[in-house]
C-alpha cells in the first residue's frame, strides 16, 4: 500500500494553506503591480501635459521604497534599546552541552536584574494569573521548562481545531490511508466498536466470515468476492500446492505406465507378425523345393540312373 505522506509536508504546494497564501500573495502583488502602472500612467499624462503648455515637464518621482523583508524588523530587544549586549558565555573543561546550559540557567536565575528581565519577558507571555509571578525554568519533574504549557481548555479547543482541519484535508484530497485498513467508513469494524476485525484474538470469525468474503474493501457488495478469496486460499496454500503437485506426479505415472505398456503391446504385435512372415516364408520355400524336384518326372519314361 503506498504511503501518501506529500499532502503532509509543509511544503507541499497542493495543501490548502499553502493554495491560500500563494492566491494571497498572488493577489497583492496584482495590487502592486495595477497602482504602480496607475501612478506611471499618471506622471507621463503630467508630463506630456507640460510639454504641451510649452513648460518645464516635472522631474520623474522617486521610485516607491521596496517593503523591508520581515527578518530586518526582528532584531534583538538589547540593540532596539541601545544597550550593550552581554559577553557571550563559554563552556568550562570537561563540561557538555547539558552541564553548560544547566549552569547559564542557574546563572541567570541567580542574577537579580536577569531574573527581574525574565520575569518581566515571561509575564508578557504567560497569561492568566501566572503573569507577574516568578516563574521557575524547572518543573516539578527537574525538567527545563522555557514556556509555560497552554491552558487546557486552549489546548483541547486547538486539538480540535486541528483534528476537524486533518479530517478536512483528508476528505478534500482523497486516497487510500492506514486509517481506511478496516473499509471507508469503517465498514470492516466489528459491530460494538471492538475494533477491526484482525484485531480480535481468540475470535472464531463466524460472524464475519458471513459478511467480509461477500463485501471489497469499501463495503460494498461483491458477489464473486468468495470465488476470488477460495481460488486465491487455494492458489497460495502450501498443503493445496502439495497435494497438486503429488496428483501430477501420480498422473505423469500412469501416463508413463500406459505409454510402457502401449509399447509392449505394439513389440509383441510385431514379434507376432515377424514370426508369421517367417513360417509364411519357410512354407513357402518348402513347397517350391517339392515342385523342383518332380521337374522332368514321368512314369513312363526310363528310371533314373542309380
Amino acid at each position: 500500500m503506498p504511503l501518501h505522506l506529500l499532502g503532509k509536508k509543509s511544503w507541499n504546494v497542493y495543501n490548502a494553506a499553502n493554495i491560500e497564501r500563494v492566491r494571497r500573495d498572488e493577489a497583492a502583488a496584482a495590487a502592486r503591480e495595477a497602482a504602480e502602472e496607475q501612478r506611471m500612467q499618471e506622471d507621463d499624462a503630467a508630463r506630456r501635459l507640460a510639454i504641451l503648455r510649452g513648460e518645464e515637464p516635472p522631474p520623474p518621482p522617486p521610485p516607491p521604497p521596496r517593503p523591508e523583508p520581515e527578518s530586518s524588523s526582528r532584531r534583538p530587544p538589547e540593540h532596539i534599546a541601545g544597550e550593550r549586549p552581554e559577553r557571550r558565555k563559554r563552556k568550562r573543561a570537561g563540561e557538555d552541552d547539558t552541564d553548560f546550559e544547566m549552569r547559564v540557567a542557574t546563572e541567570q536565575q541567580r542574577t537579580p536584574a536577569a531574573a527581574a528581565a525574565g520575569g518581566e519577558a515571561l509575564s508578557r507571555l504567560l497569561p492568566g494569573p501566572a503573569a507577574g509571578a516568578a516563574v521557575s525554568l524547572v518543573d516539578e519533574r527537574g525538567h527545563v521548562a522555557l514556556f509555560a504549557p497552554p491552558p487546557l481548555d486552549e489546548r483541547a479547543e486547538r486539538d480540535g481545531g486541528k483534528k476537524r482541519e486533518r479530517e478536512r484535508e483528508d476528505q478534500s484530497q482523497g486516497g487510500m490511508r492506514f486509517s481506511d485498513a478496516a473499509g471507508r467508513g469503517g465498514a470492516g469494524l466489528v459491530v460494538g466498536g471492538a475494533g477491526p476485525w484482525y484485531a480480535q484474538a481468540g475470535g472464531d470469525g463466524s460472524a464475519l466470515g458471513a459478511e467480509a468474503p461477500s463485501k471489497d474493501v469499501w463495503g460494498n457488495e461483491d458477489p464473486r468476492r468468495r470465488m476470488r478469496e477460495a481460488a486465491r486460499l487455494d492458489a497460495s496454500d502450501p498443503l493445496a500446492m502439495m497435494k497438486r503437485g503429488a496428483a501430477k506426479v501420480r498422473e505423469l505415472g500412469k501416463e508413463r505406465s500406459r505409454e510402457a505398456k502401449e509399447r509392449e503391446r505394439e513389440l509383441r504385435q510385431l514379434r507376432k507378425e515377424e514370426r508369421r512372415r517367417e513360417r509364411r516364408r519357410r512354407r513357402e520355400g518348402r513347397d517350391r523345393d517339392d515342385v523342383d524336384d518332380l521337374e522332368g518326372f514321368s512314369l513312363d519314361g526310363p528310371s533314373p540312373a542309380v
